[in-house]
């Protein structure tokens, strides 16, 4: 007698089908949003919205793995790997931009801070070599100086002893040491304001920050003002604050004498 065995095929639930697909779909979205920003080809709000829309896709496809999950576990249905497997790929997107939101909720930013707010050091080369689509290096005046003075009141201009071609030298080593892109460097001279121009990264984003150091001779030394403006977005992490007072603070160590604000 032969016997017939009895195959029953198991059903793949559609829902891990999409969620993965949908997960997959997210990365790309992502990845060329983050491109298209680091070759400047977007500017910061831009980019910014595609990477969401990349990380709205993985919520998506982590809703479709969660409902996938339920279906197969009450129907007894394929897929449980394909969810298991949206669902971290959802997560590896998701997770850091949730990270970096609850970062910025606790950060103070202002886009642009100077030490001289009634004079603030000018842009010149920057000026002239930014995109339209970058923000404006204009100094917006007492608003943003009243707002500064809220929230870092230590950022003030510094004043040494030394002549003004020694802490050009000086910043222009602490410059390099940070790797920050120098642009233009004026050196101090009769009677002449020292200037240097740079583009810093700063973290979380990678955002460009523009740097303008100001070198000028007074009648007791030398006095130095630094500007620091985000190119990009009216949120800097507090970079820009941060930036002036680790630069002066490594100044006035390695001149080896007290500052003077």
């Amino acid at each position: 007698m032969i016997r017939r065995r009895l195959y029953i095929e198991e059903r793949m639930s559609r829902l891990a089908v999409w969620s993965l697909r949908t997960a997959i779909f997210a990365f790309p979205v992502t990845f060329i949003g983050a491109v298209l920003f680091a070759t400047e080809t977007l500017d910061f709000r831009s980019a910014l919205y595609t990477v969401l829309a990349g990380v709205g896709v993985a919520a998506l496809a982590l809703a479709l793995a969660l409902a996938g999950f339920v279906v197969i576990w009450n129907e007894g249905l394929k897929g449980l790997w394909r969810v298991i497997g949206a669902a971290a790929l959802a997560l590896v997107l998701i997770m850091p931009t949730a990270t970096l939101a609850a970062f910025g909720m606790g950060v103070r930013n202002l886009p642009d801070v100077t030490t001289d707010p009634l004079d603030p050091p000018h842009f010149v080369t920057l000026g002239a070599a930014r995109s339209r689509a970058a923000n404006s290096l204009v100094y917006p005046g007492d608003r943003l100086a009243v707002m500064q003075l809220d929230l870092y009141p230590g950022i003030k201009p510094m004043t040494f002893d030394a002549p003004p071609d020694e802490i050009f030298r000086g910043l222009l080593t602490l410059a390099k040491r940070h790797k920050w892109l120098i642009v233009d460097a004026v050196p101090p001279g009769d009677g002449r304001d020292g200037r240097v121009e740079a583009v810093a990264r700063s973290l979380p984003f990678g955002l460009r920050d523009d740097l303008v150091i100001r070198v000028r001779p007074i009648a007791t030394g030398t006095r130095v003002d630094m500007r620091s403006s985000a190119r990009s977005g009216d949120a800097d992490f507090g970079s820009n604050a941060r930036r002036i007072s680790q630069l002066f603070a490594e100044l006035a160590d390695q001149q080896g004498r007290p500052l003077r604000r």
